[in-house]
């Protein structure tokens, strides 16, 4: 028999199965049934895997050569044989191929150790080998080409590429906005911060650069986040990269106030942790000594994405917001969203019944592709796609910044070497390295596993406290509040309710001649005639947090709080209207950066509006050409503010 010696790169099935040893071989041989489809697959599988370290032949080229084992042992089980001529049979022989080709060990392990666990492996590989058939249809279903084994060498560095890539978004992103709005004088000042921590706080509870203050730092930071995420996109030094980036966002997010507290920001540095945990400990990420990927940390980034959109669906259940539960969401989603962008007026205006079919299809995926992701190749790679499918609709309709371009970098991560192969021609697959190496070395592998299991411990804390809504004991409660600050897990729950209207501020400020004018931001809604562009991954924070600030004040104006004869309300405290007024009556440049048409005189006085918003609809739009109605709310008395000395 023949076969192919390179079923990694070749990407085909083998089905002749692995090609026939010289007998007797001088390494150990692998004797299976030749005329079984379903050991011909995984007998192909084990040698694409193990190439040189094993001998491979069918039964009627071997069973001549040891005479003391019978042809009905041989049918019956797959044998190996050393050298010596001493053999294993059934799971055991299994577990010794998986254990020799450098799979994994542990099943060898427990086989002979634990007389309960050889005696469940040998059942369940008494019963497979009675029902060929099945298996072999179950087995194709679940792993497609079964001859091609699953790798993440190929997948573990198109994710480090990419997660470079977003946190370069990321940075870029927040650095040209980061004066206006955490600079000394923007919006929310980080030194203010840095000033209560310095009186009680220590750097551990407050994990920042700003500790060593000022402006140039937190642009320093920003800057050499970016470079370090520009070195992870070009491969080199991925693990001092990768704990560069993780480093410089965790500094912006702690003194990030308001506008780095969206569950992105935290989806970003629980990735980019196994990130660090993942990435080869070599200088190149191509280097050829690069060693195996670490399947605990895949794992995590399994239980990442599965608890970013499982939750997601949870929260919605959990919430008893009756707009979900009746699957109307959609009929107010694409215009109460923060961020429209034209494309969400035209869904919006599609029949309702295909909305609430949108809205069914949300809770399916959100439920039945994450359970996806836990099996193997193919239902892994169909539960990725249809979260990616989703993202990509969210993100076709609404702005919301690297969030949908993150997951869709998670979803990638689900699919081994042979699946992402297939996105290259075939002429160049041979040429893309894959397949199974070596582990690392013990001394890089343990300090790497104790990491990836004491996360793991924390997802699954995590994982049970937002199921059952219960809090852990004492001790659990007290070791969550000392890692808080620097986010090793996040807690997901994305949409919980819809919002069913859609509150707008604006602002106007007056000039020398007593005319009013609008301040235009650069994304949000405003003027009727216009509706936002595309802005994504890049994320607007100011226009983000005043879509917040606005369902705040109507809140406040709902509950009798907003009075004409004042406009200076600070809610909650996390609202940036006040001191965005301030700074605009004041011409604080790095504010007004941050907005499209800003004053261009020292205003007189200022004003801010709540007005209600909604998309017209496609007779209005016909007949005044705006994607906008709206209906005022509030109004602020007009107001001056003065530089702070």
């Amino acid at each position: 028999m023949s076969g192919c010696d390179s079923c990694t790169q070749c990407g085909t099935t083998c089905r002749a199965g692995p090609p026939t040893a010289e007998l007797p071989p001088d390494r150990p041989l692998v004797v299976w049934d030749g005329d079984c489809g379903f050991c011909r697959d995984w007998m192909s599988r084990y040698h694409a895997l193990g190439d040189s370290r094993l001998a491979f032949a069918p039964l009627h080229d071997a069973a001549s050569h040891y005479p003391a084992i019978t042809e009905a042992d041989f049918r019956s089980a797959i044998h190996l044989i050393e050298p010596d001529g001493t053999a294993v049979r059934g799971a055991e022989a299994m577990f010794t191929i998986m254990s020799k080709v450098g799979l994994r060990s542990w099943p060898l392990m427990l086989h002979r150790r634990l007389p309960p666990a050889r005696a469940l492996a040998e059942w369940g590989y008494r019963q497979i080998t009675a029902h060929r058939g099945a298996a072999r249809i179950a087995s194709r279903a679940a792993l497609g080409k079964v001859a091609v084994p699953s790798t993440l060498l190929l997948t573990r560095r198109v994710f480090v590429r990419l997660m470079g890539l977003i946190y370069l978004i990321a940075f870029l992103s927040f650095g040209d906005q980061a004066a206006g709005l955490i600079g000394s004088q923007g919006l929310r000042p980080a030194e203010v911060l840095m000033t209560m921590a310095q009186e009680g706080g220590a750097w551990w509870r407050v994990p920042t650069l700003q500790w060593l203050g000022g402006d140039g730092v937190l642009e320093a930071t920003w800057i050499i986040g970016s470079v370090a995420a520009a070195f992870l996109i070009l491969g080199l030094a991925p693990v001092v990269a990768a704990v560069t980036c993780w480093a410089m966002y965790l500094s912006l997010v702690t003194v990030g106030s308001v506008f780095l507290q969206y569950q992105w920001d935290a989806l970003l540095l629980e990735s980019g942790l196994l990130l660090i945990l993942w990435a080869p400990l070599t200088w190149r990420l191509n280097s050829p000594g690069v060693r195996r990927p670490s399947r605990l940390v895949h794992w995590l980034i399994v239980l990442l994405l599965a608890r970013l959109v499982f939750f997601g669906g949870l929260a919605k259940l959990q919430s008893g917001d009756p707009i979900w539960a009746d699957c109307t969401a959609l009929t107010y989603h694409f215009w109460t969203q923060p961020l429209p962008w034209w494309p969400a007026w035209f869904v919006a205006a599609l029949p309702e019944w295909l909305l609430r079919a949108g809205c069914f299809s949300v809770f399916v995926i959100e439920f039945t592709a994450p359970l996806l992701l836990f099996l193997p190749r193919l239902p892994r790679a169909i539960g990725a796609a249809c979260i990616a499918l989703l993202m990509l609709a969210i993100a076709a309709t609404g702005n919301y910044g690297f969030f949908n371009w993150l997951t869709i970098v998670l979803c990638i991560a689900m699919l081994d070497d042979a699946t992402l192969l297939l996105l290259w021609p075939r002429i160049a697959r041979a040429g893309i390295a894959v397949g199974l190496r070596r582990r690392p070395h013990r001394a890089a592998r343990w300090p790497r596993a104790a990491a990836a299991s004491s996360l793991l411990v924390l997802v699954l804390v995590t994982v049970w406290g937002q199921a059952s809504g219960r809090r852990p004991i004492t001790p659990v409660q007290t070791l969550q509040r000392a890692i808080a600050p620097w986010h090793p897990v996040g807690w997901y729950g994305l949409f919980a309710t819809m919002t069913t209207t859609r509150p707008e501020i604006l602002i106007e400020w007056q000039a020398d001649d007593g005319s009013w004018h609008p301040i235009i931001f650069k994304w949000k809604p405003g003027p009727l005639d216009r509706i936002g562009g595309l802005c994504q991954p890049g994320m607007p924070r100011l226009d983000w947090q005043m879509w917040f600030d606005a369902l705040a004040y109507e809140r406040a104006w709902k509950q009798g709080l907003l009075s004409s004869q004042g406009g200076f309300y600070q809610l909650s405290g996390r609202e940036v209207l006040p001191a965005l007024l301030r700074r605009i009556m004041v011409l604080d440049t790095p504010v007004l950066d941050l907005l499209e048409h800003g004053p261009d005189q020292t205003p007189k006085a200022i004003r801010w509006h709540l007005d209600r918003y909604a998309f017209t609809s496609p007779a209005e739009r016909a007949l005044d050409s705006n994607w906008w109605t709206r209906t005022r709310v509030f109004s602020s008395p007009a107001m001056v503010f003065e530089r702070s000395p």
